[in-house]
């Protein structure tokens, strides 16, 4: 296997895996049919979102004493 078919095949499961870990949900999104640079987007995306979870959290746990 191609160095790139074989980094666009883990980025594949990555992203699988990150999605049912984020949602609890399994999805049939056809990932293999994307170019391995969208799926790079996709994995910062979920990257991103992840933080700004994290973000809302940290803010949350903060200012719950302002309530």
């Amino acid at each position: 296997m191609p160095p790139a078919e074989h980094e666009k095949r883990r980025l594949v499961e990555w992203l699988q895996a990150e999605l049912a870990r984020a949602t609890g949900r399994r999805y049939r999104i056809d990932l293999d049919a994307l170019d391995l640079e969208s799926l790079r987007e996709l994995q910062r995306l979920l990257r991103d979102l992840d933080h700004e979870k994290q973000a809302a959290v940290n803010r949350a746990r903060v200012t719950a004493w302002r309530r």
